[in-house]
């Protein structure tokens, strides 16, 4: 059998491709015939490989920089942060080939196991062994639906027209030599996502996939409400009301949980905190040293802790901290999880002093750390990443509402949220008259609540134009006060992002997105 060199992605800049070939990562393999040879083969690769690869810091700190999550800290950024946090946005933007690079390796990986299970005999397998099998390629299946709907929500040219231009679509693993690629249209990358979504969902089990050691809690492996999770987000960003409504209330009514009330103590808290489960659907495990998965995701906005003394590169945006604050101010149980109680946070400060970018400072904390409790504390900047909360599906059954007319039940949905986190446990009745009104609260309910979890641009992309809303920050976000404070979400760079140039390079089949050549 031809032996393949699978690497960290296929897809990066040709000019590296020898060093790239002398990568070879614990877990990897060179050769199918000698890393394939059982279950327990398919179920080392899972973990070891697949899990591992899934990554979403570049979205997360993409959207919070280019968006307005973030401000300029007194630590100081790096000039390719400035350039991002003043919206230039190229082929050669660094988390925009991140997003590309880790969602295609996420992929190949998948496609590396499932070429593999086709070693193992499955008639020749025990009961328990094709349980196993089958429950792994259902795992295996949704993550690669979840890269390509990833992929296809920040590089296709219009997610809701199957004729629109997609992503590039590989089904079997890449030949770093070989491998090129066209894009191709979004109905056969829709194809492919419905096909691995209605596998997982059909053939999941209760049978456990895990590789033991530091997964604690139940959301770390996907289950099936998570699938359902992963289903909702896909049809809503495609505009499908009817699929992304029954997927986001199964996701709700069968996973067993409920959203976190601010009024019951500190669920809400310790969810974010890696202490309790909460709300998550789904989150990564970090750290997790059974998987050797490891991501500082605070250090996307500080260098040492999250409080005022951790050299804070970037604070809270002004106006998301109002906007958190504004209700009832210390009312909102996310002003206690999001922003650390260290922060310089006063009319003295802000707008007031002499320099109040630098004076006023509002320390993020929706990753604190794990606590000594938990696991050690050198973990200060380490927390499980949470993909999917319960949350979200609140959040899509209102816009799949507007989208259908009615604008009570997209009220109540938002009103819910609200509520939820209200420390008095209530919200004020919504009344929404219009849709672009309903978009419009809707944005902001999600601004507040998904901050910091990769959200906002997709939204902006999503909603912005008929919300009549697009990137909103105050003057003290950025040490130059003179710039602009706000970008429409008519603007070509929220159409899509641009590919990035290394595969541009690489790959001549590659077609440009417009408004980037």
């Amino acid at each position: 059998m031809k032996k393949i060199f699978y690497i960290l992605s296929v897809f990066l800049v040709m000019t590296s491709c020898n060093d790239a070939l002398d990568i070879v990562q614990d877990g990897e393999i060179n050769d199918e015939m000698t890393a394939f040879q059982s279950v327990n083969d398919m179920k080392l690769f899972l973990n070891g490989n697949v899990y591992p690869a899934i990554d979403p810091l570049s979205e997360i700190s993409f959207t919070s920089i280019f968006t307005d999550e973030v401000g300029f800290g007194p630590a100081g950024v790096s000039t390719t942060d400035i350039q991002t946090h003043r919206w230039v946005l190229n082929s050669t933007t660094g988390d925009v080939a991140g997003i590309w690079v880790s969602n295609y390796n996420i992929i190949n990986k998948v496609n590396i196991l499932l070429e593999g299970s086709k070693l193992i005999n499955y008639d020749n397998l025990n009961d328990e062994e094709k349980l196993l099998y089958t429950a792994i390629v259902v795992h295996a299946r949704a993550i690669r639906a979840y890269a390509y709907i990833t992929l296809e929500s920040y590089f296709s040219t219009d997610m809701k027209d199957p004729n629109a231009l997609g992503v590039m679509l590989s089904t079997e693993p890449a030949n770093i030599l070989e491998t090129k690629l066209p894009r191709v249209k979004n109905s056969e990358v829709f194809a492919l996502i419905e096909s691995d979504l209605q596998y997982a969902l059909t053939n999941f089990s209760a049978t456990s996939v895990s590789a033991g050691g530091n997964f604690l809690l139940g959301q770390h492996y996907l289950q099936k409400p998570a699938i359902h999770a992963i289903a909702a987000r896909y049809y809503n960003y495609r505009g499908d009301n009817t699929n992304a409504k029954v997927n986001a209330t199964t996701a709700i009514t069968t996973s067993g949980l409920t959203l976190q009330p601010a009024s019951a103590g500190t669920g809400y808290l310790t969810m974010w905190q890696d202490i309790t489960r909460g709300e998550i659907l789904w989150s990564l495990s970090r750290p997790n040293s059974a998987v050797g998965a490891w991501s500082n995701i605070a250090g996307l906005f500080t260098t040492n802790s999250t409080d005022i003394d951790g050299s804070v590169n970037f604070d809270m945006s002004r106006r998301l901290y109002a906007l958190i604050n504004d209700q009832l101010p210390g009312e909102d149980i996310r002003r206690d999880a999001f922003v650390d109680g260290s922060s310089r946070i006063d009319e003295d400060f802000y707008p007031n002093s002499a320099n109040p970018r630098e004076d006023d400072v509002i320390v993020i904390n929706k990753y604190p750390g794990k606590t000594p409790a938990n696991v050690a504390a050198t973990t200060q900047l380490r927390n499980d990443i949470k993909m999917f909360r319960l949350s979200e599906m609140y959040f899509i059954l209102a816009e799949v509402a507007v989208r259908e007319g009615d604008l009570a039940t997209a009220a109540t949905r938002i009103r819910t949220i609200r509520g939820n986190r209200s420390k008095g446990g209530l919200a004020a009745t919504i009344t929404y008259t219009s849709p672009q009104q309903a978009y419009a609260d809707i944005l902001l309910e999600r601004r507040r609540e998904l901050c910091y979890e990769g959200h906002r641009y997709l939204d902006l992309k999503r909603m912005g134009v008929a919300a009549g809303a697009g990137i909103d920050r105050d003057k003290y976000d950025d040490d130059n006060q003179t710039l602009p404070l706000t970008l429409p979400a008519s603007d070509y760079r929220f159409r899509s992002l641009p590919i990035p140039l290394d595969e541009i390079n690489a790959n001549p089949n590659v077609q440009q997105n417009p408004g980037y050549n």
